[in-house]
């Protein structure tokens, strides 16, 4: 048996269209059945994937949001080499890297609440149950939810969020926006928003904001 079955992050060994030829244990117990590694990309992130990882780069890689069993909306660095017309795809989730940021945040009554994927009401309805029960546990004074994942944005899941900024500022709780892009701004713009809310372009900029980075 290869030693690739053991390796410690999800594995896949793929034909030139990405239909799967192997994948190791790890990769079984993060993502869903899939014939085609593409059917594991969300949509938003299919047209990247193609034009970074085809073979015509021998070596690529690049983030894309990903379904797993336990999330629709997973951040994965994604790496690839092509050889004899066929990949080696290794995924490494991010979330091992926010769930540290997080911790270093709590510390100041601060949480970081990462977002993936399209921003629709299910994506704030999966989220905003859990948040409001973490705060209720905890005291936190800002909640900062990071854009950098997020693709697509529609009118239910714009209404949803401000609906949750709403919540959040009744309790006190001041909402802080990360790493927004600017079609995100736009539809944000179009709402009534009455409240303080901050705005930050990076993570690296909360972090320095909250001595948590030097």
């Amino acid at each position: 048996m290869s030693v690739s079955q053991y390796l410690p992050h999800p594995y896949f060994h793929v034909k030139h269209d990405f239909i799967i030829l192997f994948q190791s244990a790890q990769s079984n117990d993060v993502f869903p059945c899939a014939d085609n590694f593409l059917e594991l990309v969300d949509s938003e992130s299919k047209s990247k994937a193609l034009s970074i990882l085809s073979e015509f780069n021998t070596m690529a890689a690049c983030e894309l949001t990903m379904r797993t069993l336990y999330s629709p909306y997973a951040l994965m660095d994604v790496s690839i080499h092509w050889h004899g017309g066929e990949g080696h795809v290794l995924c490494i989730e991010k979330d091992t890297r926010l769930a540290e940021t997080n911790m270093e945040l709590l510390d100041k009554k601060e949480a970081l609440v990462p977002l993936f994927g399209d921003l629709d009401s299910e994506l704030i309805e999966h989220n905003e149950t859990l948040l409001l029960t973490k705060i209720f546990e905890k005291e936190y004074d800002v909640i900062h939810f990071d854009f950098s994942g997020v693709g697509g944005i529609t009118d239910d899941g714009v209404s949803k969020f401000v609906d949750l900024l709403h919540k959040l500022d009744l309790m006190g709780v001041i909402p802080s926006v990360v790493a927004i892009k600017p079609k995100h701004a736009m539809y944000l713009n179009k709402t009534s928003i009455k409240m303080n809310i901050e705005f930050q372009n990076s993570l690296s900029k909360v972090l320095k904001k909250s001595n948590c980075v030097t």
